[in-house]
């Protein structure tokens, strides 16, 4: 009678690794998680509001000042209309002009910051879920189990046939992976709330794809300069160039001209004309904005250069941890699992045979079932590492 209800336990653990798909749910690939993030999310929408910004004044690049309209008595017999209009040099607008163009490339490139930062954040957070998921559905099989064989254990002491300490250990194993399972809950539950930020939808009904082994990047030698980041700096030190170009430009003389009768009703017409030039003879005030100018593209040039190495260190380090976690997986892939289920399997028919007690069995199993949840922990480091290098080179 004993293996009977040893045996009807064992069966009753396994049917509960299978959770089949729930009438109403469906199925959210992470491509579709990003892409409704991209759609949705308010900071994707701000960035873009930026780029149409600078567009919106390019035209106010050749910004020429508003003309002076005159009516006034020069000779004191009668009144006359009179205008005038001031213009820079034409290098100015031009230099302008140039230099918005690269203030609406320097906006678009960190548009693409803010979606690599939105991508790497859902991708990150969905591959917890997923792992969490994993987690949990590891301990719900294990959980399921220990719980029958703990319901067990105070039949048999109720019987007389196991002592005291087998049952508090059997109940103790017990509770333990139902809390851990518990726990996994509640992380998913956390985790999916995030996501929904992020994403500004409800996900009650979606139901995640399956903890997988993610494609190890190729990296070569051009992966810094492709990181954003990079990218921003470097368009940094156009803009500042293209200042530097500006305030030049406005070192040169300026010009005016003018319709304004000065003599009698009867002067001709051609001789009411007036023109005149800005002579940029205060250099020093010119010399003192070039320099600052000089000087911030050089600020510029040293900050692309911080970028860059800090995305090195960052590579570097991902690529270290991506070293780690695939050597890890291997062992676990060809050793440690293999191993554990040779564990659980051998345990399984000594205790369907009745040649070990409960107290063995737990021990035994939970040794090997801790194997399997850190093998879903190395997965998910070695995945969020491959994370981490897709976002660094902008690839996500």
């Amino acid at each position: 009678m004993k293996h009977y209800w040893q045996k009807s336990i064992l069966a009753f653990g396994l049917t509960m690794q299978f959770s089949p798909l729930i009438i109403g749910q469906v199925r959210l690939p992470v491509e579709e998680a990003v892409k409704i993030a991209l759609q949705k999310n308010p900071a994707i929408k701000a960035s873009a509001l930026a780029v149409q910004r600078n567009e919106q004044l390019l035209g106010a690049a050749r910004n020429v000042p508003n003309p002076d309209l005159t009516f006034d008595s020069p000779t004191g017999v009668f009144y006359t209309l009179g205008f005038q209009q001031s213009f820079r040099f034409p290098t100015v607008y031009g230099r302008q002009y140039q230099q918005q163009q690269q203030q609406i490339l320097l906006s678009q490139k960190e548009q693409v910051i803010t979606a690599n930062n939105l991508k790497y954040r859902v991708r990150t957070i969905y591959s917890a879920i997923q792992s969490a998921e994993a987690y949990q559905r590891q301990l719900l099989s294990q959980d399921s189990l220990y719980t029958q064989i703990s319901q067990a254990a105070q039949r048999n002491f109720d019987a007389g046939t196991i002592d005291k300490l087998a049952l508090l250990y059997a109940q103790t194993q017990a509770a333990e992976v139902k809390n851990q399972a518990r726990v996994a809950g509640f992380q998913i539950a956390s985790q999916k709330k995030q996501l929904e930020i992020l994403m500004g939808i409800s996900l009650s009904a979606s139901v995640f794809t399956t903890l997988v082994k993610l494609p190890s990047p190729a990296l070569d030698t051009s992966t810094i300069v492709q990181n954003p980041v990079v990218q921003v700096a470097q368009q940094w030190e156009t803009v500042a160039q293209k200042a530097v170009e500006v305030e030049r430009a406005n070192a040169l003389p300026g010009f005016m001209v003018g319709y304004y009768n000065q003599g009698t009703q009867e002067a001709t017409f051609g001789l009411r004309w007036r023109a005149g030039i800005s002579l940029p003879l205060w250099s020093g005030q010119y010399k003192s904005r070039i320099n600052a100018a000089q000087t911030e593209h050089q600020m510029a040039r040293q900050n692309t250069e911080v970028q860059k190495q800090t995305v090195s260190s960052a590579l570097q380090q991902a690529q270290d941890d991506l070293t780690s976690s695939a050597n890890s997986l291997i062992f676990y892939e060809t050793v440690a699992l293999g191993q554990a289920d040779a564990i659980i399997g051998t345990a399984r028919r000594f205790f369907e045979n009745g040649q070990t007690d409960y107290t063995n069995f737990l021990r035994t199993t939970n040794d090997a079932y801790a194997i399997k949840l850190r093998y879903l922990e190395a997965l998910q480091n070695y995945n969020q590492a491959v994370l981490a290098l897709h976002y660094l080179t902008g690839n996500l």
